[in-house]
Protein backbone atom coordinates (compact mmCIF):
# COMPACT_ATOMS: atom_id res chain seq x y z
CA UNK A 1 0.00 0.00 0.00
CA UNK A 2 1.10 3.46 -1.14
CA UNK A 3 1.40 6.31 1.28
CA UNK A 4 0.19 9.74 0.11
CA UNK A 5 2.93 12.31 -0.19
CA UNK A 6 2.63 15.75 0.14
CA UNK A 7 3.57 17.97 -2.20
CA UNK A 8 6.31 19.56 -0.47
CA UNK A 9 8.23 16.05 0.78
CA UNK A 10 7.89 15.30 -2.86
CA UNK A 11 9.93 18.52 -4.86
CA UNK A 12 11.84 18.30 -1.83
CA UNK A 13 13.17 14.51 -2.37
CA UNK A 14 13.35 15.23 -6.19
CA UNK A 15 15.88 18.58 -5.69
CA UNK A 16 17.59 16.53 -3.04
CA UNK A 17 18.26 13.65 -5.36
CA UNK A 18 19.15 16.28 -8.16
CA UNK A 19 21.80 17.79 -5.69
CA UNK A 20 23.25 14.25 -4.76
CA UNK A 21 23.58 13.02 -8.48
CA UNK A 22 25.05 16.56 -9.38
CA UNK A 23 27.49 16.36 -6.12
CA UNK A 24 28.93 12.84 -6.51
CA UNK A 25 29.76 13.64 -10.61
CA UNK A 26 31.73 17.04 -9.76
CA UNK A 27 30.91 18.36 -5.35
CA UNK A 28 28.53 19.26 -3.25
CA UNK A 29 29.23 23.30 -3.49
CA UNK A 30 28.47 22.90 -7.55
CA UNK A 31 25.61 21.30 -7.00
CA UNK A 32 24.03 23.35 -4.32
CA UNK A 33 24.94 26.76 -7.00
CA UNK A 34 23.69 24.45 -9.58
CA UNK A 35 20.19 23.80 -8.66
CA UNK A 36 19.66 27.05 -6.81
CA UNK A 37 20.57 29.06 -9.58
CA UNK A 38 17.71 27.44 -11.65
CA UNK A 39 14.89 27.61 -9.01
CA UNK A 40 15.66 31.72 -9.28
CA UNK A 41 15.68 31.48 -12.94
CA UNK A 42 12.45 29.82 -12.63
CA UNK A 43 10.95 31.81 -9.93
CA UNK A 44 9.52 34.72 -11.57
CA UNK A 45 7.76 32.15 -14.02
CA UNK A 46 6.60 29.99 -11.35
CA UNK A 47 6.05 32.22 -7.96
CA UNK A 48 5.42 29.43 -5.90
CA UNK A 49 9.13 28.97 -5.73
CA UNK A 50 9.13 31.28 -3.04
CA UNK A 51 8.69 28.48 -0.77
CA UNK A 52 12.03 26.76 -1.81
CA UNK A 53 15.10 26.98 -0.32
CA UNK A 54 18.71 25.80 -1.54
CA UNK A 55 21.39 26.43 1.58
CA UNK A 56 24.86 25.07 1.58
CA UNK A 57 24.83 23.82 5.01
CA UNK A 58 28.78 24.36 5.61
CA UNK A 59 27.91 28.03 5.43
CA UNK A 60 24.81 28.38 7.45
CA UNK A 61 23.02 26.89 11.05
CA UNK A 62 20.16 24.98 8.99
CA UNK A 63 20.66 20.84 8.80
CA UNK A 64 19.53 20.76 5.52
CA UNK A 65 20.24 21.58 1.90
CA UNK A 66 16.65 21.54 0.14
CA UNK A 67 14.10 23.78 2.62
CA UNK A 68 10.37 23.68 1.42
CA UNK A 69 7.93 25.35 3.24
CA UNK A 70 4.57 24.14 3.40
CA UNK A 71 2.32 26.63 1.55
CA UNK A 72 3.34 24.79 -1.23
CA UNK A 73 0.86 22.50 -0.68
CA UNK A 74 -1.41 24.68 -1.70
CA UNK A 75 -0.28 24.73 -5.00
CA UNK A 76 -2.21 22.57 -7.89
CA UNK A 77 -0.08 19.39 -8.85
CA UNK A 78 -0.05 20.23 -12.49
CA UNK A 79 1.91 22.83 -11.59
CA UNK A 80 4.25 21.38 -9.46
CA UNK A 81 4.70 18.85 -11.82
CA UNK A 82 5.58 21.50 -14.36
CA UNK A 83 8.35 23.04 -12.34
CA UNK A 84 9.89 19.72 -11.48
CA UNK A 85 9.94 18.65 -15.36
CA UNK A 86 11.48 22.17 -16.23
CA UNK A 87 14.11 22.05 -13.76
CA UNK A 88 15.13 18.47 -14.66
CA UNK A 89 15.41 19.76 -18.31
CA UNK A 90 17.22 22.81 -17.75
CA UNK A 91 19.67 21.20 -15.41
CA UNK A 92 20.05 18.51 -18.79
CA UNK A 93 20.55 21.38 -20.71
CA UNK A 94 23.09 22.72 -18.07
CA UNK A 95 24.99 19.71 -18.19
CA UNK A 96 25.99 18.96 -21.44
CA UNK A 97 25.19 15.76 -23.68
CA UNK A 98 27.41 13.35 -21.96
CA UNK A 99 26.77 14.31 -18.30
CA UNK A 100 23.00 14.37 -18.97
CA UNK A 101 22.72 11.25 -20.91
CA UNK A 102 23.19 9.31 -16.98
CA UNK A 103 22.05 12.57 -15.32
CA UNK A 104 18.05 11.23 -15.53
CA UNK A 105 18.55 7.97 -15.09
CA UNK A 106 20.84 8.35 -11.58
CA UNK A 107 18.12 11.17 -10.17
CA UNK A 108 15.17 8.21 -10.97
CA UNK A 109 17.19 5.38 -9.04
CA UNK A 110 17.77 7.76 -6.65
CA UNK A 111 14.44 9.08 -5.59
CA UNK A 112 13.10 5.45 -5.10
CA UNK A 113 9.55 4.28 -6.37
CA UNK A 114 7.30 5.55 -4.65
CA UNK A 115 8.06 9.24 -5.14
CA UNK A 116 8.57 8.11 -8.81
CA UNK A 117 4.84 7.10 -8.92
CA UNK A 118 3.50 10.08 -7.14
CA UNK A 119 6.05 12.27 -9.76
CA UNK A 120 4.58 10.59 -12.42
CA UNK A 121 0.79 11.35 -11.37
CA UNK A 122 1.72 15.16 -11.33
CA UNK A 123 2.57 14.76 -15.14
CA UNK A 124 6.30 13.76 -15.07
CA UNK A 125 7.72 10.63 -16.97
CA UNK A 126 11.32 10.36 -15.56
CA UNK A 127 11.17 6.90 -17.89
CA UNK A 128 10.16 8.82 -21.44
CA UNK A 129 12.28 11.57 -20.42
CA UNK A 130 15.13 9.70 -20.71
CA UNK A 131 13.77 7.86 -23.67
CA UNK A 132 13.36 11.11 -25.47
CA UNK A 133 16.43 12.17 -24.56
CA UNK A 134 18.46 9.30 -25.83
CA UNK A 135 16.64 9.45 -28.89
CA UNK A 136 17.30 13.30 -29.54
CA UNK A 137 20.93 12.90 -28.46
CA UNK A 138 21.36 10.23 -31.23
CA UNK A 139 19.53 11.93 -33.53
CA UNK A 140 21.67 15.18 -32.96
CA UNK A 141 24.82 12.86 -33.78
CA UNK A 142 23.92 11.26 -36.32
CA UNK A 143 23.39 14.64 -38.02
CA UNK A 144 26.97 15.83 -37.67
CA UNK A 145 28.66 12.59 -38.74
CA UNK A 146 29.34 13.17 -42.36
CA UNK A 147 29.54 11.25 -45.11
CA UNK A 148 33.12 11.28 -45.13
CA UNK A 149 33.24 10.05 -41.99
CA UNK A 150 30.99 7.19 -42.50
CA UNK A 151 32.78 6.14 -45.39
CA UNK A 152 35.97 6.10 -43.61
CA UNK A 153 34.79 4.10 -40.98
CA UNK A 154 32.59 1.75 -42.99
CA UNK A 155 36.09 0.75 -44.90
CA UNK A 156 38.15 0.86 -41.99
CA UNK A 157 36.18 -1.78 -39.85
CA UNK A 158 36.18 -3.93 -43.38
CA UNK A 159 39.98 -4.47 -43.66
CA UNK A 160 40.23 -5.04 -39.75
CA UNK A 161 37.74 -7.96 -40.44
CA UNK A 162 39.64 -9.17 -43.90
CA UNK A 163 42.58 -9.24 -41.90
CA UNK A 164 41.19 -11.55 -38.90
CA UNK A 165 40.17 -13.85 -41.35
CA UNK A 166 42.76 -13.83 -43.51
CA UNK A 167 45.89 -11.37 -43.98
CA UNK A 168 46.69 -7.70 -43.59
CA UNK A 169 48.04 -7.84 -47.22
CA UNK A 170 44.72 -9.90 -48.74
CA UNK A 171 42.51 -7.28 -46.72
CA UNK A 172 44.33 -3.91 -48.54
CA UNK A 173 43.89 -5.17 -51.64
CA UNK A 174 40.63 -6.63 -51.78
CA UNK A 175 39.34 -2.74 -50.38
CA UNK A 176 41.91 -1.35 -53.11
CA UNK A 177 40.41 -3.10 -56.19
CA UNK A 178 36.90 -2.99 -54.99
CA UNK A 179 37.31 1.03 -55.01
CA UNK A 180 39.05 0.56 -58.68
CA UNK A 181 36.08 -1.64 -59.77
CA UNK A 182 33.40 0.73 -58.41
CA UNK A 183 35.00 4.21 -59.49
CA UNK A 184 33.66 4.50 -62.48
CA UNK A 185 30.04 3.83 -61.05
CA UNK A 186 30.55 6.53 -58.41
CA UNK A 187 33.16 8.92 -59.37
CA UNK A 188 34.06 10.29 -55.30
CA UNK A 189 35.83 6.41 -55.23
CA UNK A 190 38.12 7.97 -57.80
CA UNK A 191 39.59 10.34 -54.47
CA UNK A 192 39.81 7.22 -52.02
CA UNK A 193 43.34 5.93 -51.72
CA UNK A 194 44.26 3.14 -49.73
CA UNK A 195 47.78 2.67 -48.24
CA UNK A 196 49.73 0.08 -46.54
CA UNK A 197 50.78 2.28 -43.81
CA UNK A 198 53.88 -0.88 -43.03
CA UNK A 199 55.84 0.44 -45.92
CA UNK A 200 54.51 3.82 -46.14
CA UNK A 201 56.08 5.89 -42.60
CA UNK A 202 53.45 8.99 -41.91
CA UNK A 203 51.25 8.13 -44.17
CA UNK A 204 47.31 7.50 -43.66
CA UNK A 205 46.18 4.51 -44.70
CA UNK A 206 42.48 5.80 -45.67
CA UNK A 207 41.82 8.87 -47.13
CA UNK A 208 38.53 10.11 -48.72
CA UNK A 209 38.25 12.56 -50.27
CA UNK A 210 36.08 15.73 -48.43
CA UNK A 211 33.88 16.35 -51.91
CA UNK A 212 31.93 13.36 -50.44
CA UNK A 213 30.26 15.63 -48.15
CA UNK A 214 28.67 17.27 -50.57
CA UNK A 215 26.91 14.13 -52.29
CA UNK A 216 23.51 12.39 -51.56
CA UNK A 217 23.91 9.94 -48.60
CA UNK A 218 21.85 8.13 -50.48
CA UNK A 219 24.29 7.54 -53.06
CA UNK A 220 27.00 7.32 -50.84
CA UNK A 221 24.87 4.20 -49.03
CA UNK A 222 24.69 2.46 -52.58
CA UNK A 223 28.48 2.57 -52.80
CA UNK A 224 28.66 1.57 -48.82
CA UNK A 225 26.16 -1.32 -50.47
CA UNK A 226 28.20 -2.53 -52.95
CA UNK A 227 31.98 -2.46 -51.83
CA UNK A 228 29.98 -4.62 -48.59
CA UNK A 229 28.37 -7.19 -50.99
CA UNK A 230 31.92 -7.60 -53.07
CA UNK A 231 33.62 -8.24 -49.36
CA UNK A 232 31.34 -11.19 -49.24
CA UNK A 233 32.07 -12.37 -52.62
CA UNK A 234 35.67 -12.09 -51.88
CA UNK A 235 35.00 -14.09 -48.46
CA UNK A 236 33.29 -16.20 -49.77
CA UNK A 237 35.98 -17.45 -52.30
CA UNK A 238 37.98 -18.21 -49.79
CA UNK A 239 35.56 -20.12 -48.20
CA UNK A 240 34.70 -17.40 -44.84
CA UNK A 241 31.63 -17.34 -42.82
CA UNK A 242 29.51 -14.19 -42.92
CA UNK A 243 30.29 -11.63 -41.11
CA UNK A 244 27.73 -8.80 -40.81
CA UNK A 245 27.37 -10.02 -37.74
CA UNK A 246 31.01 -9.08 -36.62
CA UNK A 247 30.70 -5.95 -38.74
CA UNK A 248 27.45 -4.49 -36.78
CA UNK A 249 29.10 -5.05 -33.66
CA UNK A 250 32.77 -3.45 -34.60
CA UNK A 251 30.85 -0.45 -36.34
CA UNK A 252 29.85 1.88 -33.65
CA UNK A 253 25.80 2.64 -33.06
CA UNK A 254 26.04 6.26 -34.53
CA UNK A 255 28.04 4.59 -37.58
CA UNK A 256 25.08 1.85 -37.57
CA UNK A 257 22.46 4.08 -37.63
CA UNK A 258 23.89 6.58 -40.15
CA UNK A 259 24.08 4.06 -42.79
CA UNK A 260 20.65 3.02 -41.70
CA UNK A 261 19.83 6.55 -42.96
CA UNK A 262 21.74 5.69 -46.17
CA UNK A 263 19.58 2.98 -47.21
CA UNK A 264 22.23 0.26 -46.25
CA UNK A 265 20.46 -3.21 -45.32
CA UNK A 266 22.80 -5.26 -43.87
CA UNK A 267 20.88 -8.20 -43.73
CA UNK A 268 20.17 -8.19 -47.28
CA UNK A 269 23.87 -7.44 -48.79
CA UNK A 270 25.19 -10.14 -46.96
CA UNK A 271 23.98 -12.14 -49.93
CA UNK A 272 24.50 -10.59 -53.28
CA UNK A 273 23.38 -12.10 -56.56
CA UNK A 274 26.87 -13.95 -57.07
CA UNK A 275 26.41 -15.40 -53.61
CA UNK A 276 23.01 -16.20 -54.27
CA UNK A 277 23.63 -18.33 -57.52
CA UNK A 278 26.70 -20.28 -55.37
CA UNK A 279 24.72 -21.52 -53.19
CA UNK A 280 21.42 -22.11 -55.19
CA UNK A 281 23.77 -24.55 -57.69
CA UNK A 282 26.04 -26.37 -54.83
CA UNK A 283 22.39 -27.06 -52.74
CA UNK A 284 21.00 -28.15 -56.03
CA UNK A 285 24.24 -30.59 -56.81
CA UNK A 286 23.64 -31.47 -53.64
CA UNK A 287 19.95 -32.61 -54.16
CA UNK A 288 21.05 -34.34 -57.92
CA UNK A 289 23.98 -36.28 -56.55
CA UNK A 290 22.09 -38.34 -53.60
CA UNK A 291 19.78 -39.89 -56.67
CA UNK A 292 22.96 -40.22 -59.22
CA UNK A 293 26.43 -39.78 -59.08
CA UNK A 294 29.04 -36.22 -58.01
CA UNK A 295 29.44 -36.02 -61.75
CA UNK A 296 26.33 -36.88 -63.25
CA UNK A 297 24.61 -34.00 -60.65
CA UNK A 298 27.66 -31.16 -62.14
CA UNK A 299 27.00 -32.52 -65.62
CA UNK A 300 23.35 -32.17 -65.38
CA UNK A 301 23.78 -28.59 -63.74
CA UNK A 302 25.79 -27.39 -66.33
CA UNK A 303 23.25 -28.87 -69.08
CA UNK A 304 20.35 -27.24 -67.35
CA UNK A 305 22.21 -23.86 -67.16
CA UNK A 306 22.75 -24.05 -71.38
CA UNK A 307 19.47 -25.20 -71.29
CA UNK A 308 17.92 -21.42 -70.13
CA UNK A 309 21.03 -19.38 -71.35
CA UNK A 310 19.19 -17.99 -74.45
CA UNK A 311 16.89 -16.01 -72.29
CA UNK A 312 19.38 -15.30 -69.40
CA UNK A 313 22.60 -14.69 -71.01
CA UNK A 314 24.62 -14.00 -67.84
CA UNK A 315 24.49 -17.57 -67.09
CA UNK A 316 26.72 -18.49 -70.07
CA UNK A 317 29.38 -16.99 -67.84
CA UNK A 318 28.58 -19.91 -64.86
CA UNK A 319 30.67 -22.77 -65.38
CA UNK A 320 30.31 -25.89 -62.57
CA UNK A 321 33.59 -28.02 -62.35
CA UNK A 322 33.34 -31.40 -60.27
CA UNK A 323 36.31 -31.22 -57.42
CA UNK A 324 37.38 -34.90 -55.35
CA UNK A 325 36.46 -33.23 -52.30
CA UNK A 326 33.18 -32.94 -49.74
CA UNK A 327 32.69 -29.62 -51.89
CA UNK A 328 31.47 -31.17 -54.81
CA UNK A 329 32.09 -29.29 -57.13
CA UNK A 330 33.80 -25.85 -57.97
CA UNK A 331 31.61 -23.09 -59.17
CA UNK A 332 33.02 -20.09 -61.39
CA UNK A 333 31.46 -17.33 -62.01
CA UNK A 334 32.98 -15.23 -64.32
CA UNK A 335 30.97 -12.02 -64.58
CA UNK A 336 29.68 -10.01 -62.07
CA UNK A 337 25.85 -11.03 -61.49
CA UNK A 338 25.89 -7.78 -59.08
CA UNK A 339 24.88 -5.62 -61.82
CA UNK A 340 22.48 -7.89 -63.19
CA UNK A 341 18.79 -6.44 -61.82
CA UNK A 342 17.55 -8.68 -59.37
CA UNK A 343 13.74 -9.49 -60.78
CA UNK A 344 16.37 -10.92 -63.96
CA UNK A 345 18.27 -12.94 -60.89
CA UNK A 346 15.14 -14.01 -59.82
CA UNK A 347 13.68 -15.26 -62.57
CA UNK A 348 16.60 -17.08 -63.91
CA UNK A 349 16.55 -18.81 -60.45
CA UNK A 350 12.83 -19.38 -60.55
CA UNK A 351 13.34 -21.08 -64.32
CA UNK A 352 16.31 -23.34 -63.68
CA UNK A 353 14.36 -24.97 -60.36
CA UNK A 354 11.28 -25.49 -62.87
CA UNK A 355 13.79 -27.00 -65.26
CA UNK A 356 14.90 -29.19 -62.87
CA UNK A 357 11.84 -30.53 -61.06
CA UNK A 358 10.71 -30.79 -64.81
CA UNK A 359 12.71 -33.63 -65.81
CA UNK A 360 12.39 -36.18 -62.52
CA UNK A 361 9.80 -38.66 -61.81
CA UNK A 362 7.08 -37.72 -60.02
CA UNK A 363 8.29 -39.37 -56.83
CA UNK A 364 11.79 -37.88 -56.86
CA UNK A 365 9.54 -34.49 -58.12
CA UNK A 366 7.60 -34.64 -55.68
CA UNK A 367 10.64 -34.48 -52.56
CA UNK A 368 13.02 -32.04 -54.53
CA UNK A 369 11.86 -28.87 -52.98
CA UNK A 370 12.08 -30.07 -49.65
CA UNK A 371 15.15 -32.01 -50.47
CA UNK A 372 16.30 -28.23 -52.22
CA UNK A 373 15.40 -26.16 -49.05
CA UNK A 374 17.33 -28.28 -46.80
CA UNK A 375 20.62 -28.42 -48.63
CA UNK A 376 20.60 -24.75 -49.07
CA UNK A 377 21.65 -22.01 -46.15
CA UNK A 378 18.65 -20.77 -44.20
CA UNK A 379 19.84 -17.39 -44.68
CA UNK A 380 20.39 -17.79 -48.90
CA UNK A 381 16.95 -19.53 -48.56
CA UNK A 382 15.50 -16.46 -46.45
CA UNK A 383 17.23 -14.28 -49.12
CA UNK A 384 15.67 -15.82 -52.03
CA UNK A 385 12.55 -15.77 -50.66
CA UNK A 386 12.44 -11.82 -50.53
CA UNK A 387 13.87 -11.45 -54.16
CA UNK A 388 10.43 -13.51 -54.65
CA UNK A 389 11.26 -16.71 -55.60
CA UNK A 390 7.90 -18.49 -54.46
CA UNK A 391 8.89 -22.74 -54.36
CA UNK A 392 5.92 -23.48 -52.86
CA UNK A 393 4.49 -22.26 -56.21
CA UNK A 394 7.03 -24.01 -58.00
CA UNK A 395 6.11 -27.51 -55.75
CA UNK A 396 2.36 -26.79 -56.89
CA UNK A 397 2.76 -26.05 -60.61
CA UNK A 398 4.77 -29.19 -60.80
CA UNK A 399 2.15 -31.57 -59.15
CA UNK A 400 -0.22 -29.77 -61.56
CA UNK A 401 1.16 -30.42 -65.07
CA UNK A 402 1.89 -34.15 -63.36
CA UNK A 403 -1.56 -34.59 -62.74
CA UNK A 404 -2.45 -33.52 -66.87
Amino acid sequence: MSIKLEKSDVIKRLLQSIVDVIGRRSSEDYAIVMVGNTIKKLQEKYGFLRFVQIKNTLYSEIENIVNIDSSINLTESEEIGKVMQEIVGTIVVAMGKNAGFFFIKEVKNKIGPNYEMTIRSMGVDLNFMQFSFEVDKKQTRTLTIENSDVFYRVLKTLIDIIEKETSRSFAISTIKQLIEEYANKYDFLKNVTIIDVRYTLGANEINVGQEIDRLEPTHVGKAIEDIIVGVHRSLEEKNRPSFTDEFKRQLASDYRSKIEEMGVDLKKKQFGHSLVFKHVIKALVTVLSQASTQRYAVFAMNSFLKKIDTKYDFLKHIEIIPVGSDELCDISIMTNLDEIGETEIRRSIQRLLEEIIDSLGDELGRKFINEFKNSLEKNCLLRIEEMGVNLHMIQLRHEMLGKT
